[in-house]
């Protein structure tokens, strides 16, 4: 009896330690634990790589369930044979008897604690979780080796696995810190339109050069002026041959002073994305970019404020 009593709180052990931990590695704030791992011990660089090798700890997991689950079994037919003597019909409704608090204990319990405080309970459970990781390590190699046979039949790979997760995470975080009062509602829209709207294309943002005002290099005010006034746009490019070199405001050529200067444009590619694009703009000092192809031509021009608009705007989707 005392054998079964061992084997059976071991087991509740495993299978609340397990479960627990598996809530808690898909709940936790990636952010958090990869600064842990940056300023942290070993056991928190662990955890990092757990989480960059998701197929290790699902088949460490999946074993460590499974042992569990076997050591409490073994215990409820090692207790009923101890304290009983009714054969297969006793084992079998010792089983059922122990099911509801084997499934409190060892399933519904860990899964709620870790679901509500996910970083702390995996700080305190990280060092038992890597030496689990590496006891089972041949098993789980094997397991992970499965996984990626089947993930490669399915075409899904881990790097979208992992940019989904960051996506999800970013996400989390950004509403907490608002819900917290940490950031405003316009902050918290700036953020993630950021990473929303900065990966794509500048060009989808720009407009055709067909659509600006162009003039020569060497061209006059009032041909300037008339450009401006023809497209009803308040910029004029400047070309030398077939290269945009600068450009004109509206507003300047308005001026009865001297005939301003050309001020420069930034030349992009069209393939750049549009929080690059607007960096590059910040640093140059401009507020015009042209975008090119590969051939040289000019695909698209994309001013400053095209750029931000997307990102100080609400997304209504």
């Amino acid at each position: 009896m005392t054998l079964a009593i061992v084997l059976l709180i071991t087991g509740l052990a495993l299978s609340a330690f397990f479960s627990g931990s598996e809530t808690g590695m898909y709940r936790v704030s990636r952010i958090r634990v990869v600064l842990d791992g940056l300023s942290g011990g070993w056991t928190a660089r662990g955890l990092v790589w757990l989480l960059n090798h998701s197929a290790v700890f699902i088949a460490t997991a999946l074993v460590g369930n499974n042992l569990a689950n076997y050591l409490t079994s073994l215990a409820i037919v090692l207790g009923v044979q101890a304290g009983f003597h009714g054969g297969a019909s006793s084992e079998l409704l010792g089983t059922i008897l122990m099911t509801p608090v084997i499934f409190v204990l060892g399933e519904l319990l860990p899964k709620f604690l870790f679901y509500h405080a996910p970083y702390r309970l995996l700080t305190l459970a990280r060092p038992l979780l890597l030496f689990f990781t590496l006891l089972f390590m041949p098993v789980s190699l094997l397991l992970g080796q499965l996984a990626r046979g089947l993930r490669y039949l399915t075409g899904e790979t881990p790097f979208h696995v992992r940019l989904g997760m960051a996506r999800r995470e970013l996400e989390q975080v950004l509403r907490e810190g608002h819900e917290a009062g940490i950031l405003a509602g316009s902050q918290r829209v700036l953020a993630q339109n950021v990473f929303e709207v900065g990966n794509q294309s500048a060009v989808r943002f720009g407009v055709p050069l067909s659509r600006l005002a162009t003039i020569d290099a060497g061209d006059d005010r009032d041909v300037a002026c008339a450009a401006a006034r023809r497209q009803g746009h308040p910029i004029v490019l400047v070309r030398r041959g077939n290269a945009v070199v600068g450009f004109l405001l509206y507003a300047d050529l308005l001026n009865d002073q001297l005939p301003p200067e050309p001020m420069p444009v930034l030349q992009a590619s069209a393939a750049d994305k549009h929080l690059s694009v607007l960096l590059r703009l910040y640093e140059a000092g401009s507020d015009v970019a042209v975008l090119t192809d590969q051939d040289g031509k000019t695909r698209s021009v994309v001013t400053r404020r095209q750029l931000l608009l997307p990102l100080m705007t609400a997304n209504r989707s």
